[in-house]
C-alpha cells in the first residue's frame, strides 16, 4: 500500500512565487532549506573560503532578484544551483558561463532512483542516512544527496555536475553498495526485510 506525501516541489514554487512578490520571510525560509547544499555545492568546487563565501552570498542575491524568472519547469533546488554555477564560473572568469542547463536525452533515463527509505528499514531515520551519505567521499555523496534527499532528476544532476548521467547512475549505483550493509545494521531484525537488489 502506497502511502501519500506531500509534494515538495508545490511548497517550493509557493515560496519561490512569494519571494517574486518580495517576500522576505518567504525567502529566508528558502535559504533556510537549501543553504547548506548551495554551500556544500560551492565548496565542492572554490576551495578559497573568501571566494566561496562571495560566491554564496551572490547565488542569494541572484535568487532575490531573479525569482521573477523562475520557471516550474525544473526544480526550485535546480534553479537555485544552477545560479550558484553561473556565479562559480563567472568567478573563475570562464568565457561562457552556462545560461541554461544542458539538454540530456530523457529517454537514457529509468525509473529507478531508488529514496533512502526504498534501500533499507522504514524505521531508519533520516539522521542516520544523512550520516552514512555524510561519510561517503565528497562528489559522490553530494550526488547521492541531490538525487536521494532532494529528488533531483539524474539529468538535472548531471547538468549542474558537468558530467554525464551515465556518472551520475555509476556512483549512486556505487552508493547503494556501500550504504546498503551499513544501513541495515540500524535496522530492527524482526520487522522488515531488505529490498533484494535486481
Amino acid at each position: 500500500m502506497k502511502r501519500s506525501r506531500i509534494d515538495p516541489d508545490a511548497d517550493d514554487i509557493r515560496l519561490i512565487k512569494m519571494v517574486a512578490a518580495e517576500n522576505e520571510s518567504a525567502f529566508e525560509a528558502l535559504y533556510n532549506k537549501y543553504a547548506h547544499t548551495v554551500q556544500a555545492f560551492i565548496s565542492l568546487r572554490i576551495s578559497d573560503d573568501e571566494d566561496a563565501s562571495e560566491v554564496f552570498a551572490d547565488t542569494w542575491l541572484g535568487c532575490w532578484r531573479s525569482s521573477k524568472t523562475f520557471r516550474t519547469d525544473s526544480k526550485v533546488l535546480t534553479w537555485i544551483l544552477s545560479i550558484a554555477r553561473r556565479q562559480i564560473y563567472m568567478k573563475r572568469r570562464k568565457p561562457k558561463p552556462p545560461d541554461q542547463m544542458d539538454q540530456v536525452e530523457l529517454d537514457s533515463i529509468t525509473d529507478d532512483q531508488l529514496e533512502p527509505v526504498e534501500l533499507v528499514n522504514k524505521d531508519l531515520t533520516m539522521e542516520i542516512i544523512r550520516q552514512r551519505i555524510g561519510a561517503l567521499p565528497a562528489e559522490m555523496a553530494y550526488t547521492v544527496t541531490l538525487a536521494w534527499l532532494h529528488e533531483l532528476p539524474y539529468p538535472e544532476i548531471a547538468s549542474l555536475l558537468d558530467i554525464p548521467v551515465g556518472t551520475v547512475k555509476s556512483r549512486i549505483a556505487r552508493a547503494r553498495q556501500i550504504l546498503r550493509p551499513q544501513l541495515t545494521d540500524f535496522a530492527p531484525v524482526k520487522s522488515h526485510k531488505v529490498p533484494s537488489q535486481r
